[in-house]
Formats: structure tokens, C-alpha cells, sequence
């Protein structure tokens, strides 16, 4: 009996602990979230890289306006310490060139052109400056292993903004920072359960803390953005039923899928169709929550 005792007492303790290493920011500013909700988010804009408007580009954040839509955008820095518009670490898939984003200066990276278009890759301060608040945004902070200040440098740019905003990443260092540095900033951790094979026992350990949501202790997130396919681990569950923390599914991608998520997820973020419109907050129902 000597081990049910020793279970009795070491297993309320590692609950406790698995509840501090999860738990989001638990006091929820509903009233600041609220004016994200109601909005789908179009995953890198309105894009179609087939048919000459590519992903994260001004022709796809124009449409996105245009139709209705919030924006869901990525930003990393150039070698030069410039915020520019880009997913990917490396300009092979976009550009046809194999250099890294955080090791070519801007002048360099505006010279190519995104998916065999006119298109070039958009400075932060360009699309902030388009968008110009007629929409929310959700932007995802991808920084790199040399932590060069990307969290002050957006919210620099941001704290002239007059639209709606929120910032997420995957990295719950770079949402630590907007929660001691700009706590009235809404911030969200990125995450997900991917597949562990053939990863290296680091990457693999990386990949378990972010998808059971341990890394929460770190960004105390006000939501969490959870790839929707994998949300059936125990962790994932347990956090999202016992916490009850704002959700954003993504990336949803047809409208079956979204129907069954709305009455999960807060928000979403889509790509590949067009949700129904009836889901967008029109104007006239934002003066009247104010």
C-alpha cells in the first residue's frame, strides 16, 4: 500500500503543476475581444496563387477589405530590421530564391516577385497603412533564432494604428513580451499537435510543450489559436473545457467544416472558400454594443 500513498500525494501536486503550466490569462477582456468577433479571418488575405493575387500581398489584403473580411497576416524582419509580410523563413516557395528573409535586406527582397507575378513582398507599414482600420487584423509575429526585437518594432508601428487589432505567435516568448511590455495588447498562443516522427528528440520536445498548451505558463495567452484537425489530445481538451479560454480555429478550409466550428471557436481563420457573409458584424451592430 506503501505506493498508493505515495501516488495520493504526488498526484494532486503534478495536477496543480500541469493547471500552472496551462492555464491562460484568466481574466478574460471579453468586452477588447469582442470587437474581433463576429469577423472571419482571411488566412494571409483573400489570396489565390494560381489566378495572380498571392498570399500575404496587397492585391489579397485589398480584397479582403473589399469583400468584408478580417485579416489574419504574417511579419518577420529583413536583415535590415524592416517588418515585411512573408510566411515562410526563406523565399524559395514565394520568390524562387533560396535566401532566408532575416539574412537578405529589403532593397533585395522587393526586387523579386511573389508567385510569377508584379507582386512584391509588402512592408507591415504598407499594409497597415491600406488596411487603415476597415477591418481587424490578426498578426502572427515570426521571429527567428537571433531575437531581434520584432515584438517592439511591430508595436511601435501599432501603437499609431486607429483600426481593431490582435497579435499571436507560436513562439510563447514573443506573447510573454506583449503581456509584460503591452498587456492592454489581446494576445493569443498559436498551436497545435503535430506529428512526432521523424523529428529529433529537441524538436520533439518543443512540439509536445506547444501542443499540450505547457508553454502557456510563459505567454498567459487571452486565446488560444489551435490547429482545429489535431484539438483532440487529453491536454488540449482539458484546457479548453476547464478554463473555458477565448478560441480561434484555424485554418479552416470549407464551409461544412465552419459551420461545425462555430459553436466551438470564437473566431476562425479560413482559406480556399468564402464564409457566409451573415456572419460578419455589420457597423450599425458595433455602434450599438458601444
Amino acid at each position: 500500500m506503501g505506493w498508493l500513498i505515495w501516488a495520493l500525494r504526488i498526484l494532486p501536486a503534478l495536477f496543480l503543476l500541469f493547471c500552472f503550466l496551462t492555464a491562460p490569462n484568466l481574466i478574460h477582456r471579453k468586452l477588447n475581444f469582442r470587437q474581433l468577433t463576429g469577423w472571419d479571418y482571411a488566412h494571409r488575405g483573400l489570396y489565390n496563387n494560381g489566378r495572380g493575387i498571392p498570399e500575404n500581398s496587397l492585391p489579397a489584403f485589398s480584397a479582403a477589405v473589399r469583400e468584408g473580411y478580417g485579416i489574419e497576416l504574417d511579419v518577420r524582419l529583413t536583415a535590415d530590421r524592416v517588418p515585411v509580410i512573408h510566411h515562410d523563413d526563406t523565399l524559395e516557395r514565394t520568390c524562387g530564391d533560396t535566401r532566408r528573409v532575416d539574412e537578405t535586406v529589403l532593397n533585395d527582397i522587393r526586387s523579386l516577385k511573389l508567385f510569377g507575378t508584379q507582386c512584391t513582398v509588402p512592408t507591415f507599414d504598407e499594409v497597415l497603412e491600406l488596411v487603415n482600420g476597415q477591418v481587424p487584423l490578426i498578426i502572427e509575429l515570426k521571429t527567428d533564432s537571433r531575437k531581434r526585437n520584432l515584438e517592439e518594432l511591430v508595436y511601435e508601428r501599432l501603437q499609431k494604428y486607429p483600426g481593431v487589432y490582435c497579435m499571436e505567435s507560436f513562439d510563447p516568448f514573443a506573447v510573454q513580451w506583449f503581456r509584460r511590455n503591452a498587456p492592454d495588447v489581446i494576445r493569443g498562443q498559436l498551436s497545435f499537435m503535430d506529428t512526432l516522427k521523424g523529428k529529433s528528440f529537441r524538436e520533439a520536445v518543443k512540439r509536445i510543450l506547444l501542443g499540450c498548451l505547457l508553454v502557456n505558463c510563459f505567454s498567459r495567452p487571452d486565446f488560444i489559436a489551435y490547429g482545429f484537425k489535431t484539438d483532440a489530445n487529453i491536454a488540449y481538451r482539458f484546457v479548453s473545457n476547464v478554463f473555458r479560454p477565448l478560441l480561434a480555429a484555424w485554418t479552416v478550409q470549407d464551409a461544412e467544416s465552419s459551420r461545425k466550428l462555430r459553436e466551438e471557436y470564437d473566431i476562425q481563420i479560413f482559406e480556399n472558400f468564402r464564409p457566409g457573409q451573415a456572419y460578419k458584424v455589420r457597423e450599425t451592430d458595433r455602434r450599438k454594443e458601444k
